[in-house]
C-alpha cells in the first residue's frame, strides 16, 4: 500500500488508480466534515462529491508535502460553508486559503488521543462519537457551525465571527449556547453501552 505522498505524485502524473485510491482513503473525512456543518446526510453527500471533483481538478494546487486528507477536508468545509451561505442560513464569505494546499496552519486540527486504548475503550468512544455527531446535527445551524468550527476544527473566535459576519461577542455566544445545548442533549441521550457478543 502506497503512502499518500506517493499516491499524490502518481495522481498528479495522471495515474487514475492512484487518484481513486487517494479519494477512497479520504472521502469519509470529507463527508464527516460536511455532515458536521450541514447536518443533513444528503447535503453532505452532495458536498463530498463536489469536494472530490474539485480536488481532482485542482490536484496540481496541492503543495508538495501537504496532507491530502487535510486538504480534501478543508475543501469540504469550504464548500459546506458556501452551501450554508447560499441557503441564507449564514451570512459570510469563506476565508481566503481554505481550499489551498500549502498552508499547514489551515489544516483541520481534530482531537487526538494518543493513549493506548483497549478494544472496550475504542468501542465506547466510537459509540459516544457517533452519538455526539448525531446530536450536533440537532443544533440550530448558527450554533452548529460555530461549535464545529471551534471545537472540531480549531478555528479561533475571530475567524468564526468573520465567517458568520457577526461580532466577537455574538460568535462567543453562539459557541457558548451551542455547547450548552449539546451538553443538554447529551445529558438527555441514553448512555452508550457495550453489548456482549
Amino acid at each position: 500500500m502506497d503512502d499518500d505522498g506517493g499516491l499524490v505524485k502518481r495522481a498528479k502524473g495522471g495515474d487514475l488508480r492512484a487518484a481513486e485510491e487517494l479519494f477512497s482513503r479520504h472521502q469519509s473525512g470529507a463527508y464527516t466534515a460536511a455532515l458536521r456543518l450541514l447536518g443533513e446526510k444528503a447535503d453532505a453527500e452532495d458536498v463530498t462529491q463536489d469536494a472530490l471533483v474539485k480536488a481532482y481538478t485542482r490536484l496540481s494546487d496541492l503543495a508538495e508535502g501537504a496532507s491530502f486528507g487535510g486538504w480534501l477536508r478543508r475543501i469540504a468545509v469550504n464548500l459546506s460553508l458556501n452551501a450554508l451561505r447560499r441557503r441564507g442560513i449564514l451570512r459570510f464569505e469563506p476565508l481566503e486559503g481554505l481550499g489551498g494546499g500549502g498552508d499547514e496552519e489551515a489544516a483541520p486540527r481534530e482531537f487526538i488521543d494518543d493513549r493506548q486504548q483497549t478494544p472496550e475503550d475504542e468501542a465506547l468512544n466510537a459509540a459516544l462519537r457517533d452519538e455526539v455527531e448525531r446530536l450536533i446535527r440537532r443544533l440550530p445551524s448558527e450554533q452548529r457551525v460555530a461549535v464545529v468550527l471551534r471545537d472540531m476544527y480549531g478555528y479561533d473566535v475571530a475567524e468564526i465571527a468573520e465567517l458568520q459576519r457577526c461580532g466577537l461577542s455574538a460568535a462567543k455566544m453562539r459557541i457558548k449556547r451551542g455547547r450548552a445545548h449539546l451538553r443538554r442533549l447529551l445529558s438527555e441521550a441514553p448512555k452508550p453501552e457495550l453489548v456482549a457478543v
